[in-house]
C-alpha cells in the first residue's frame, strides 16, 4: 500500500494492555496479548498494516506489513510480514507472529525492504498461498515491482517460493507498465481470480487450480468510482464485492476532502469477471495518509479491518492495524455495506487549557482549497514532526497572490489575549516561489462596539520562523472573530504560498470561574451550554462541556463537573436540581425570550455567512418550554420541550426571524424579532488592460461595492480611484480586489501590463514574453521558464517540465512577442531526476533546436552554433539575427527504446540587438479607377524621408516589392472585372505596415 497522505489523529493513551509472557519474546516468536478495542496491538511496540483476514481452522488471521518507520521519517519502512490471530474477536485476546517472511530471504530473486500489502488464501489442494508483492533484484523494467507467490502447509509457515520467480511483473506473464503491488485473490467454484494495481490501474487474470498458471491474458478494470489502490475481493450470496481505496478528493466529494486521504470504496458485479457498478463508501479518511480494505466474515459476523495511525506513537508510516464490524443493508438489491463506524469513538479533548481555536469555524481566503491540503488542520490541535500536506492548512497553487488570511468565528463572544502559530515552508523567503514564511502578518479581531475590523492592540510581534509555535501576545479583547492576514513573500515579481500546521487563540484568565446553580426536569439530560465568566467589569457566557449526566428520573440534587472552553485552571463544578416538570401549580409568569444571532459578522450590520439565531428561553419555575420560530413569511417551526431553538437563516439577502415562548403552565411570551441581513458573496472585479493601464470595474449584488485597491507589482494595496498607469516601460503585475458594504473581501485577482516594446531592446528579451508549451504538468510552471530565476536547486515552481505517465518523443516551449524583435541567440538549462536511458522520470533531451515564427509557419533558426543538453550549465546558442515576435524550443526527449523520459527547464534566456520601433516617413493611397470598362486599383507610396527605402506593396489582386525607393512607387493591379469592392491595400516598410482604405467603383 503506498502513499495516499492525510491528517493524522494523535497517538492515544492505551490502557488495560496485557502482554504475555511477561520476558521479552523475540523478535521473530509469537506471543499472546489482551487489548480490548483498536488498534489490535497500541501500545508502539510494533505497527502494522495493509491487513489481509483468513478465516482458518475457525481462527481468524490477520496477515500484515510491519512498519518500521521512525517518527519523523515520511516513507515506507517495511522489511517484512506478520500476522495476527484470535479465535474471537470480542475478547481482544490475541496472538502476535511478528516476523513471518522477508522478502529476501522468502524469494531468492527478490530485494529486502517494500514488504507491501500481499493476501493469503487456501488453494483448491488445502495448501496456503501467499501472494506478495516485491521488488525484483535484477529486473530492467521501468518499475521493478512484482507480484510472488509462497506456499505453506500452515497458515503461520514455513513458507517457501512456490514458483522461483514472479507470477506478475512488468514482464511476465504479458508486458504492462503498471505497478504491479497490491494483489487480492478470489477463489470462486473451482476457478482461481487475480487482482492487482495502484495509481488508478486495477488489473485482472484467471489463474488454473494450480494457482500459478495464467488462462488468457491480463485486463483492466473499469467502473470503480475514485479507485486509487489496495482492491480487497469477495462474495456474499452470489454477489462479488470488490473494495479498495478511494480518492476522488473535493470539498463535496463523498470520499475524502483532501487528494492525500483515502475511503474505502466499494463495486458489485454478477461474476467475477465484472462488470463493476459502483456502489458508495464504506469507511471514511482514517488517521494515516493510506486507508487498506480486508473484509471477511467470522462466526458469523462480517468484519473489516483496516489500519489507522491511532497507536501510541503512530504515524502515517507507522500505522497499526484495526477491526470493526461490517453490517449489512439486506433491503436494497443487490444489499449494501452501511458505513463502518470506527471504534473507538473519537471523544471531544476535555483537559483544561487555554487555547479555544479548536471549538471556533473556520473560513480561509483561498476557497476552494488545494485538494492537497486540509483546513481542518488549522485547528486540529495536531503538530507533526515531520508533516505531510494534509497536515496543514496551504495556499500553494503555482500563481499565488501577494495576501492571504484565516478567520476563526465562535458563536459566542469570548475574550483573547495571545496566538501561537506554526508555519511550514520548502522555499526561503525572497524566493516568490513555493511555500514560504510570510513576509510579514498580523492579527486583527472583530471590533464589536463598531463593526469593523481592528489591529489587536499591543502585540508582542510577529514572528516568521518556520521552528515551532510562534507566539504573539497582545492586550485582552473581547470578539466572536480573530483574523490572521499573511503578506506573502516575494522576490518582487512573483510571490510564494502560505502554509500554516496549527493556529491557536489563547483565552484571557479569569481569577475563577464559578458555574450557578442549574435547575433541570427529570429525564432531561442536557445542561446549559455555557457558564458565565467575569472579566473585571465584562461577564461572558462561555461554553461548558459536562461530564455524563446521572440518573434525572426522580427530583433531587447532584453535583457535575465540567471544563470551560479556554479556562486553564481546572474545572468548575456545578449544583444540578431535578423538578417535576408537572410542577406549575400558581405559575402565571411568561417566560423571557431573548434571540441571539451568530455568524461571520459583517460591516454595518451585514453577516458574510449563514446565521444561526439561538432563541433561548428562562421561565420562573426553571421547567422547559415550547419555543416557536418563523423565518420570513415561511412556515411556523415548533420545538417542545427545550430550553432553546436554533434557527438557521441562510441566503443573501435581509431576513427577520420572529419566535415565542410558551412556559408548562401555558404562559406566553410576546413576540420577539430579530432582523439578518447576510451578504456571504465577496463582489466580482474585472481588470481590463488597454494603452499599458489597467481599468477596474467591480459589482456586488446584495450589499454593494464598498471599495476597490490595487497593488502594482510588491507594493503596497492603494485605494483604486482610475484607470492604473504602468510606472515604467518593463512589464508589470497589477493586483486588484474589492470589499463589498457587507466587508466582504474579494480574493486578488492580477493583470498584466506588457512591456512598452516600442524602443530599442537588446540583452535578455525572455521576461517580457509570454511563455506557453506543449505541456506543463501540474506541480510545475510554464512561467518559471521566464522569471529571471537561476536557482541552485530550483523547487518544483520554479521549473518547466512535463512528467506524466503518457510522455511523448517531443515537446516544445515558447515565447510571444507583443511585436517582431531582432533576435541574435538563446540560451537554457535543463534539469533532471533521472539518467539517460531509463525512459523515466526526467533526464537530459537526446537535442533541442530553435525555430521562429515567419508569418505562416516556424523555420529553423539559420547558422545555429552547438546545441548542448547540460541541466549544470547554460547551453548558448547564437543563429543568424532574424526578426519575429515568435521563438519555440523544440526538445526531443531521451529513450530507453521503448519510453521517453519526461523533460524539463529552469530557465531559458532570449537575446536581443534591436533597433525599436522605426519612424518611417512613408505615406500609401489606393483609387478605383475605369479603364476601358474595366476596373483597376492605382496604389501610390511617397517616400518622405532623406534615404532609400523597400516597400512591399499587398492588394486583393496581387502584390509588388519596390527595392530602394527614394521618392515615390506606383503601380497599378487589374481587377479583370467591370466593378471593384470597398477594400484595403497594405505597405510593408521596414517591419511596419500602412493600410490604404478605398472605397467601391463600377465601371459603365
Amino acid at each position: 500500500m503506498r502513499l495516499l497522505r492525510a491528517a493524522a489523529v494523535a497517538g492515544m493513551v492505551v490502557a488495560g494492555l496485557l502482554i504475555a509472557p511477561a520476558t521479552a519474546a523475540l523478535a521473530a516468536d509469537p506471543y499472546t496479548f489482551t487489548h480490548v478495542g483498536n488498534p489490535i496491538l497500541a501500545d508502539g511496540t510494533y505497527y502494522s498494516a495493509d491487513p489481509a483476514p483468513l478465516v482458518a481452522d475457525d481462527q481468524l488471521y490477520i496477515y500484515t506489513g510491519h512498519d518500521e518507520a521512525g517518527p519523523t521519517t515520511n516513507d515506507f519502512q517495511m522489511n517484512e510480514w506478520g500476522a495476527f490471530r484470535t479465535s474471537d474477536v470480542a475478547s481482544g485476546t490475541w496472538t502476535h507472529y511478528p516476523s513471518l517472511a522477508r522478502p529476501e530471504t522468502l524469494f531468492s530473486w527478490a530485494t529486502a525492504g517494500r514488504a507491501y500489502a500481499g493476501q493469503v488464501v487456501q488453494g483448491p489442494d488445502g495448501r496456503y498461498y501467499w501472494y506478495l508483492p516485491v521488488s525484483e533484484r535484477t529486473s530492467t523494467a521501468a518499475d521493478k515491482f512484482a507480484i510472488g507467490v509462497a506456499v505453506a502447509d500452515s497458515p503461520t509457515g514455513p513458507w517457501t517460493d512456490y514458483i522461483g520467480g514472479p507470477l506478475i511483473s512488468q514482464r511476465v506473464p504479458t508486458a504492462n507498465t503498471i505497478q504491479n503491488i497490491d494483489p487480492t485473490i478470489l477463489i470462486d467454484k473451482g476457478r482461481v481470480f487475480v487482482y492487482w494495481g495502484t495509481f488508478g490501474q486495477l488489473r485482472w487474470l484467471e489463474y488454473q487450480p494450480d494457482m500459478k498458471t495464467p488462462i488468457g491474458t491480463q485486463k483492466s478494470i473499469t467502473g470503480l468510482t475514485g479507485f486509487f489502490e489496495a482492491p480487497w475481493i469477495f462474495e456474499r450470496n452470489g454477489t462479488y464485492y470488490l473494495a479498495y481505496a478511494g480518492n476522488n478528493a473535493g470539498p463535496t466529494s463523498a470520499c475524502t476532502p483532501a487528494n492525500y486521504h483515502a475511503c474505502i470504496a466499494y463495486a458489485t458485479a454478477g461474476s467475477p469477471e465484472g462488470p463493476w457498478t459502483y456502489r458508495g463508501t464504506v469507511l471514511t479518511p482514517v488517521s494515516s495518509t493510506t486507508s487498506h480494505p480486508g473484509i471477511i466474515q467470522y462466526h458469523g459476523q462480517w468484519y473489516l479491518a483496516y489500519h489507522t495511525a491511532d497507536a501510541v506513537g503512530g504515524g502515517h508510516f507507522r500505522r497499526s492495524v484495526a477491526i470493526d464490524k461490517v453490517e449489512w443493508d439486506d433491503t436494497l438489491s443487490p444489499p449494501r455495506m452501511k458505513q463502518v463506524v470506527q471504534t473507538p469513538v473519537k471523544e471531544r479533548n476535555r483537559t483544561p487549557r487555554a487555547n479555544i481555536a479548536q471549538e471556533a469555524k473556520v473560513t480561509v481566503s483561498n476557497t476552494p482549497v488545494p485538494t492537497q491540503y486540509w483546513v481542518k488542520a488549522l485547528n486540529d490541535e495536531i503538530v507533526h514532526a515531520n508533516p505531510l500536506p494534509p497536515d496543514m492548512w496551504g495556499t500553494w497553487t503555482g500563481n499565488d497572490p501577494p495576501q492571504q488570511w484565516v478567520q476563526y468565528t465562535w458563536d459566542q463572544p469570548m475574550r483573547i489575549t495571545g496566538s501561537q502559530i506554526d508555519f511550514w515552508n520548502d522555499q526561503a523567503q525572497g524566493t516568490g516561489v513555493g511555500v514560504a514564511a510570510p513576509a510579514r502578518w498580523k492579527i486583527q479581531y472583530w471590533n464589536l462596539a463598531t463593526g469593523q475590523w481592528a489591529d489587536v492592540p499591543n502585540p508582542s510581534g510577529y514572528p516568521t520562523s518556520t521552528s515551532g509555535f510562534q507566539s504573539t501576545t497582545f492586550d485582552a479583547v473581547t470578539t466572536t472573530q480573530v483574523r490572521a492576514t499573511f503578506d506573502a513573500s516575494t522576490n518582487g515579481t512573483t510571490y510564494s504560498a502560505v502554509a500554516v500546521e496549527e493556529w491557536k487563540i489563547l483565552a484571557a484568565q479569569p481569577a475563577t470561574v464559578a458555574a450557578p446553580a442549574i435547575t433541570v426536569e427529570t429525564g432531561e439530560t442536557e445542561l446549559p451550554g455555557t457558564v458565565p465568566v467575569t472579566f473585571g467589569s465584562e461577564t461572558l457566557s462561555v461554553p461548558v462541556y459536562w461530564d455524563p449526566v446521572p440518573d434525572v428520573s426522580t427530583p433531587g440534587t447532584f453535583q457535575i463537573a465540567g471544563d470551560v472552553l479556554g479556562y486553564a485552571a481546572g474545572k468548575v463544578t456545578a449544583t444540578v436540581t431535578v423538578i417535576s416538570p408537572g410542577d406549575t401549580e400558581g405559575d402565571v409568569t411568561a417566560p423571557t425570550l431573548t434571540l441571539t444571532p451568530s455568524g461571520s459578522a459583517g460591516t454595518s450590520g451585514w453577516y458574510r455567512s449563514a446565521v444561526k439565531v439561538r432563541a433561548s428561553a428562562v421561565d420562573d419555575r426553571g421547567g422547559r418550554m415550547t419555543i416557536q420560530s418563523t423565518v420570513d413569511n415561511g412556515a411556523p417551526v415548533t420545538a417542545e420541550p427545550v430550553r432553546y431553538a436554533d434557527v438557521n437563516v441562510t441566503g443573501d439577502g435581509q431576513h427577520t426571524v420572529t419566535a415565542t415562548a410558551t412556559d408548562r403552565a401555558g404562559n406566553k411570551s410576546a413576540a420577539s424579532t430579530l432582523p439578518v441581513k447576510i451578504d456571504a458573496v465577496a463582489p466580482a472585479s474585472t481588470g481590463t488592460v488597454a494603452d499599458r493601464a489597467v481599468t477596474v470595474a467591480a459589482t456586488d449584488a446584495t450589499s454593494g461595492v464598498a471599495r476597490i485597491e490595487y497593488a502594482i507589482d510588491a507594493a503596497a494595496w492603494t485605494a483604486y480611484t482610475g484607470p492604473i498607469a504602468a510606472p515604467g516601460s518593463n512589464k508589470h503585475t497589477v493586483s486588484f480586489r474589492a470589499t463589498d458594504n457587507a466587508g466582504n473581501l474579494e480574493t486578488a485577482k492580477t493583470a498584466t501590463i506588457p512591456a512598452d516594446l516600442s524602443g530599442p531592446l537588446s540583452g535578455n528579451v525572455g521576461p517580457i514574453a509570454t511563455p506557453t508549451a506543449s505541456y506543463t504538468a501540474g506541480w510545475n510552471s510554464v512561467t518559471a521558464l521566464n522569471d529571471n530565476a537561476d536557482v541552485a536547486n530550483p523547487g518544483q515552481a520554479q521549473i518547466w517540465g512535463t512528467w506524466s505517465g503518457t510522455r511523448p518523443a517531443t515537446q516544445w516551449i515558447q515565447y510571444d512577442w507583443s511585436r517582431p524583435i531582432r533576435l541574435t541567440g538563446a540560451e537554457l538549462k535543463f534539469w533532471r531526476d533521472s539518467n539517460k536511458g531509463t525512459g523515466d522520470g526526467v533526464a537530459e533531451p537526446d537535442g533541442w533546436k530553435l525555430q521562429y515564427w515567419d508569418g505562416s509557419a516556424f523555420q529553423d533558426v539559420a547558422g545555429a552554433s552547438a546545441y548542448g543538453t547540460s541541466s549544470t550549465a547554460f547551453n548558448t546558442v547564437t543563429f543568424t539575427p532574424v526578426t519575429t515576435s515568435r521563438l519555440r524550443a523544440t526538445i526531443n526527449a531521451n529513450s530507453n527504446g521503448t519510453t521517453y523520459s519526461a523533460v524539463a527547464v529552469t530557465e531559458w534566456r532570449v537575446f536581443a540587438d534591436d533597433p525599436g520601433t522605426v519612424v518611417v516617413p512613408v505615406t500609401v493611397t489606393a483609387a478605383p479607377r475605369c479603364i476601358a470598362g474595366k476596373a483597376y486599383l492605382a496604389v501610390n507610396a511617397h517616400n518622405g524621408g532623406d534615404s532609400a527605402v523597400d516597400i512591399a506593396v499587398e492588394t486583393p489582386y496581387g502584390s509588388k516589392v519596390f527595392t530602394a525607393v527614394r521618392t515615390d512607387a506606383y503601380q497599378s493591379f487589374a481587377v479583370r472585372s467591370t466593378a471593384i469592392p470597398a477594400g484595403t491595400a497594405t505597405a510593408t516598410v521596414s517591419g511596419t505596415t500602412l493600410n490604404a482604405p478605398y472605397g467601391a467603383l463600377t465601371c459603365n
